[in-house]
């Protein structure tokens, strides 16, 4: 049984939330100024239009959700429509998360979610007294989004006793931990509590780390032994908050081992020092590494799945990496944990850096990262068009990471190398903005139906639709892959730049 709840809202000890962010020093006026307004689409109403529009169209004949959105392609006959994956797979989770981004911060800034709400603001068909009407909308608007939030995240509840997969993090964490903060909401809590336990089954002692796949097959890889193999993948860092968010609601020493002894093993097996600008470490990443249990957990071979090649550093698996070790450090207050996730750091923004001229679109489009750093840069898009393929997924998953490090180093008084991923996070941000940012905008109005005040999204663009807030992401570019995508909107990516968003609001840099 869990620990009486004396909160809806967990708090450690040095006051850090969930995000694992101490509150650092506000940024200064004439910058916070300059950093709003080239961030504005970060919180424009379109893109909670575009997130309630998606949640309601895709309910219908889909309620409780057995499908969940997870890319938009920019091109094809089903151009700008939400291409879906069964509930089972690793992604399922990002939708509901992005709903509860939202609610979070409809709830706690409704100034920044939908400025100057009002019946003036929004396209209103409803009357009300001219004093209540603010008060009246956004009633409405938290209501119609809790709702939907509630819809969405219903399927991920069954989903915590899974134990055939290590992205039980993934599908847990955006909703629910949400949904248990922002109300309270026991059953929510026992979920996450049950995946954590779930996830901590595919520990082994023998690997000193966390199973991720039970196997991989593509066109010259075919490993399928759970008695010689044992694939950990560099994402699984990011599930490890799983494991320290409940370890720690729980005080269990058994979680937090698991977390940390992961973490420990992986900064041996699937980092490469590089070498860097400075004396600062530097270091580059495998995709995944098949150990051996059978033969005290040696590693077998090194290799990539949605990479480049086997040796080549993808974007994606930099950024799990940043972000993961960033929390880990949150959580363990670990000297080791801190340097790998600013060596980390510094590699991704060297290779940003040092990206051909070609990465650059009209002045824009540098910290826009490639999808593979070591990858041919040229291609021919799905298209047609000539250009640098990008994931905007990893840059914003990078970004998120080293808006933790930034508070994290703030707060131990290294205010120089706060500010300086602080910069670089923002920086993506804003090419994010400039470069990604879909231009079908959307709004919402509230109408009358059967006595009932709604809520309604429709485009008010003369552009095609897109169902994605963002564009250039890159879910799989690998050769040998049979399930490639590439140049789409991507689930993920959204939630990322949602969940940064909040996290600037919550850090008060906003």
């Amino acid at each position: 049984m869990a620990p009486h709840i004396l909160s809806t809202t967990p708090v450690m000890d040095d006051g850090r939330t969930h995000k694992g962010v101490i509150k650092p020093p506000p940024l200064q006026e004439n910058g916070h100024k300059d950093t709003k307004t080239q961030l504005a689409l970060l919180f424009h109403e379109s893109n909670l239009a575009k997130v309630i529009g998606v949640a309601e169209t895709l309910l219908k004949n889909n309620d409780p959700p057995t499908i969940f959105p997870e890319t938009v392609p920019q091109a094809s006959p089903d151009k700008g429509v939400y291409r879906c994956r069964d509930a089972e797979f690793w992604t399922c989770g990002f939708f509901p998360g992005s709903l509860y981004c939202l609610l979070e911060r409809v709830r706690k800034y409704p100034a920044a979610s939908l400025p100057n709400l009002s019946s003036r603001s929004w396209d209103s068909q409803v009357k009300s007294t001219e004093d209540a009407t603010g008060i009246h909308d956004h009633g409405v608007l938290i209501s119609h989004l809790t709702d939907l939030c509630r819809r969405w995240s219903e399927p991920l509840h069954a989903m915590s006793f899974r134990k055939d997969t290590h992205d039980i993090g993934f599908i847990i964490q955006p909703a629910l931990q949400r949904d248990w903060e922002l109300f309270g909401n026991k059953r929510s809590l026992d979920s996450i509590l049950t995946a954590a336990e779930s996830l901590a089954t595919r520990f082994d002692e023998r690997v000193g780390a966390i199973r991720s796949w039970d196997r991989f097959s593509n066109a010259h890889h075919d490993i399928n032994s759970m008695d010689d193999d044992f694939l950990v993948i560099i994402d699984s860092l990011c599930n490890l908050d799983l494991l320290f968010y409940a370890g720690s609601y729980l005080h269990s020493e058994r979680l937090l081992s698991i977390a940390s002894t992961h973490a420990t093993t992986l900064l041996s097996t699937h980092l490469r020092p590089e070498s860097g600008l400075k004396d600062d470490s530097c270091y580059s990443t495998y995709h995944v590494v098949n150990f051996s249990p059978s033969n005290e957990g040696k590693v077998r071979q090194k290799l990539t799945a949605q990479g480049y090649s086997d040796s080549s550093t993808w974007a994606r698996g930099q950024a799990w990496a940043i972000l993961g070790y960033a929390q880990t450090y949150s959580w363990t207050k670990k000297r080791e944990f801190l340097d790998a996730a600013k060596g980390l750091a510094e590699y991704f923004i060297q290779r940003m850096e040092s990206s051909p001229k070609i990465v650059e679109e009209e002045g824009r489009g540098r910290y826009v990262p490639l999808w593979d750093f070591d990858a041919p840069i040229t291609h021919t898009g799905i298209n047609g068009d000539q250009g640098p393929l990008r994931d905007v997924s990893a840059g914003l998953i990078a970004a998120n990471g080293m808006l933790i490090l930034y508070g994290q180093l703030a707060g131990i008084g290294e205010l120089a190398a706060a500010k300086r991923y602080l910069d670089y996070a923002l920086s993506i941000a804003k090419d994010t903005v400039e470069l990604a940012y879909n231009r079908d905008k959307r709004r919402l109005r509230l109408y009358e139906q059967d006595g009932a005040t709604k809520v309604e999204s429709y485009q008010i663009s003369n552009g095609d639709r897109f169902d994605a807030i963002l564009e250039k992401s890159t879910a799989n570019f690998n050769g040998n892959h049979a399930d490639r995508a590439w140049d789409h909107g991507l689930v993920y990516a959204d939630y990322y730049f949602l969940e940064l968003g909040n996290r600037l609001l919550d850090m008060g840099l906003l």
